[in-house]
């Protein structure tokens, strides 16, 4: 290693425990070689890549190794774009453009790993959440989810992965440093919890959750809270499985009601759920209001729109500093055009 300060992207504490890889004891020695083998004219085409990385497993902690071990290798962290990173401003890369331009920030890893365990019938996710990295301040109030991973579920038990963090990492330089790191693959969660917690409690995979203050107060705390005797906390497994058997549309608001609950000074997550439910209903509403019928069920909905709307801006004044201004700015925006629309439907039926 050389002889330079290494920061873990967006982490600046390391991990000091052992983490524990699986339930399994398996050598990923072959599967490294193989993914790292990859021919170069199928690293666009992750229909073919990933054929290529499951090609050797025989199960799927093996499946799950490959990807990580490919993705650590072959994409690069974004410094550019970290630099002039806007939560509000980002707006996400495809796995397919990650695969193009070869490198990306922690959301671009963490939804090309999604993406390739999906096309193996491996159940994954994105988690987003706070980290204790580039710029973390010991002990002040997490506002901002800054970080994103995944959980994968292996033979019926859930696992935590960041493979940004598996990649390398950042020098004193603020320049990418390529360093296949694989203590963030299925990282024990007693571990995990120490620099990494997500927005819902549940994808902490502990049965007595980390407190957000808990967090914010440092290892000793977060020790002593792991190391006291509790029962019957959490039942996370039913939560993730309540979060499940909901629509894709019902997860985020299932996931930022959880979130803000958690966490009271992050308010933004819940906002930005509640435009959704807005926008979601408004574009409900047809074009053609053809009838008195349609436009008086168009009124109601409109108005179930801006009610959200509403509490979406509660939500976002009580945030200072500049992190949800363009938040403010879009909500404001949406409740001037809602009270137009309705405006324009009563009048219609008067």
């Amino acid at each position: 290693m050389m002889n330079k300060i290494f920061i873990p992207l967006l982490l600046g504490i390391l991990l000091l425990s052992t983490t524990i890889l699986s339930a399994k004891e398996i050598d990923y020695s072959k599967i490294d070689l193989h993914a790292r083998q990859a021919p170069q004219n199928i690293h666009t085409d992750i229909g073919r890549l990933v054929k290529y990385l499951n090609k050797p497993a025989t199960n799927d902690y093996e499946r799950v190794r490959s990807f990580y071990s490919w993705i650590a290798d072959n994409i690069a962290y974004d410094v550019k774009l970290f630099k002039s990173y806007r939560p509000s401003h980002y707006q996400p890369l495809s796995p397919a453009d990650v695969l193009k331009r070869r490198r990306a920030v922690c959301q671009g890893y963490a939804e090309l790993f999604q993406e390739m365990c999906q096309k193996v019938g491996i159940k994954s996710y994105v988690v987003g959440g706070y980290s204790k990295g580039f710029g973390y301040i010991p002990k002040a109030k997490f506002t901002v989810a800054d970080h994103a991973w995944n959980v994968v579920q292996i033979e019926g038990k859930w696992h935590l992965i960041d493979v940004t963090w598996g990649s390398g990492g950042l020098n004193d330089k603020m320049k990418f440093i390529k360093q296949f790191n694989e203590q963030y693959f299925l990282t024990d969660p007693k571990v995990f919890v120490f620099n990494h917690l997500p927005l819902a409690p549940m994808w902490q995979l502990l049965e007595c959750p980390v407190p957000i203050k808990t967090y914010a107060q440092g290892e000793e705390q977060i020790k002593n809270h792991l190391s006291q005797s509790k029962r019957n906390c959490l039942n996370y497994n039913r939560q993730i499985e309540e979060f499940e058997r909901k629509s894709e549309k019902e997860r985020m608001f299932f996931v930022a009601t959880m979130a803000y609950d958690f966490n009271p000074d992050n308010p933004v997550v819940l906002a930005r759920a509640r435009m959704d439910q807005a926008n979601q209903l408004m574009s409900s509403i047809p074009r053609q209001l053809s009838s008195r019928e349609v436009i008086l069920e168009a009124i109601k909905t409109q108005e179930l729109a801006l009610s959200y709307l509403t509490k979406a801006q509660n939500l976002v004044k009580a945030v200072k500093g500049t992190s949800a201004d363009q938040e403010k700015k879009l909500i404001a925006s949406n409740i001037k055009t809602s009270e137009q629309n309705l405006r324009g439907m009563k009048n219609a039926i008067r």
